[in-house]
């Protein structure tokens, strides 16, 4: 039961985005934090099937997919506060935004991993 908490962790930010977000940014946040955990997943599970669930580099000890719950968790909250702090924009720069966060996550999150 605790490994399928510990597994699925990063589902809480999805309350967070509700409450935080304004009306026209909820869906928007909510597809954002389940891009990133599909992202997060696939990441990890390549590091598993080619045989390195510690990196490649093995300077932690912890697995990587909580190397990838920090690195993704410190994106999503950085882009819901942005989110949240932001004035009214037009929905196409929130959107662009949230395709440069993603991409920048992504990349960060698979240095992290490789380490």
């Amino acid at each position: 039961m605790m490994d399928l908490l510990v597994n699925w962790l990063d589902f809480l930010w999805i309350p967070l985005a509700l409450i935080f977000l304004r009306k026209d940014q909820k869906l928007k946040g909510i597809l954002f934090i389940l891009a990133c955990m599909l992202a997060l997943r696939l990441q990890v599970e390549l590091m598993v099937e080619t045989g390195y669930e510690q990196g490649f580099l093995p300077f932690f000890t912890f697995p990587v997919l909580y190397r990838g719950y920090i690195v993704y968790g410190i994106f999503i909250f950085a882009f819901l506060l942005l989110g949240h702090v932001s004035k009214e924009r037009n929905s196409f720069v929130y959107m662009a935004a949230a395709i440069s966060v993603f991409i920048i996550a992504f990349c960060a999150s698979m240095a992290i991993m490789a380490l």
